[in-house]
């Protein structure tokens, strides 16, 4: 061991690859956060929320709404910045309008998918559909105390309209009111 030895500094080769581990780890973990936010805002910046189903038939989501703990918000009352951009009241209730009431509506589901026809009207379902989502629901409230009422249909880009459960159990097409 040699004490008489000066002691230097570090060359400047090693202080280089030092900075450029952290570069690297710092790079790594911005990609890494910017990747989780691209892929949860795609998510949920692209949910329009209250935009009616486009004309045509469609893949929608079936929710059903627990009135027991939904909220009604008058229109002129929507909720803060979180509901501007991302349709939620909080963080277990999403923000949607139907016939200029407003709802903080706490959601069940998804419970599966159905076909939807979006019409000028709101959203329609054939007889078919309107079957398969009453048996959905059948499935979901099962001897439940509180059985849903209303049914909240959803696609990729927003609220396809609300449908009365009490409509389901008629062998004819049911049109659901449009959200928005």
């Amino acid at each position: 061991m040699n004490l008489d030895r000066p002691i230097t500094t570090p060359d400047a080769r090693g202080r280089h690859r030092r900075r450029r581990r952290w570069l690297v780890g710092l790079t790594a973990t911005a990609a890494a956060a910017a990747t989780t936010a691209a892929t949860f805002g795609a998510y949920v910046l692209s949910h329009a929320g209250n935009e009616p189903l486009p004309a045509g038939a469609h893949a929608v989501q079936v929710y059903t709404v627990d009135d027991a703990i939904s909220t009604v918000v008058p229109a002129t009352d929507r909720p803060g910045t979180i509901g501007r951009f991302i349709g939620m009241c909080d963080a277990d209730s999403y923000y949607i309008e139907v016939n200029g009431t407003g709802l903080c509506a706490v959601l069940n589901g998804s419970l599966g998918t159905v076909q939807a026809t979006g019409t000028a009207a709101g959203v329609e379902l054939n007889a078919t559909e309107a079957a398969k989502v009453r048996d959905l629901v059948k499935r979901a409230d099962g001897d439940g105390p509180d059985p849903a009422t209303r049914v909240l249909l959803g696609y990729d880009d927003g609220w396809a309209g609300l449908v009365q459960v009490a409509d389901l159990y008629g062998t004819t097409p049911v049109t659901g009111t449009a959200v928005g």
